[in-house]
């Protein structure tokens, strides 16, 4: 499923043509990411930041170096922010915070929130 949603996604975005770049982008955005236990959230945020680096001929180098000035994909900085949880092995340093910057962040599980 992973791997088919990935193809529709790039398909719909009009990286078709670029579907191999976005198979090695997937690889090296899960690493960016801290290496995700792949559940459908999570793969998809993986895809989007992939398809990122594809549209915007990003190298993972690249992104941590630009990541201050770069406008990820809304999937991406609510990952960061704790929006969908915390990541076994915490959250990739220091890529999220250059990215979220004075940004809010839930360090606990979201749900401990709803009161």
């Amino acid at each position: 499923g992973q791997y088919t949603n990935l193809q529709f996604q790039a398909y719909n975005l009009g990286l078709g043509e670029f579907f191999e770049d976005v198979k090695k982008a997937y690889i090296e955005a899960n690493k960016l990411l801290g290496d995700l236990i792949k559940v459908t959230p999570s793969s998809k945020i993986v895809g989007d930041l992939a398809q990122f680096m594809v549209q915007n001929k990003l190298t993972a180098q690249d992104v941590l170096d630009k990541a201050e000035e770069l406008s990820f994909p809304k999937s991406v900085v609510d990952f960061l922010q704790g929006n969908i949880g915390q990541p076994y092995g915490g959250f990739p340093e220091p890529l999220r915070s250059k990215v979220l910057k004075d940004m809010p962040r839930i360090e606990c599980r979201p749900g401990e929130l709803l009161g």
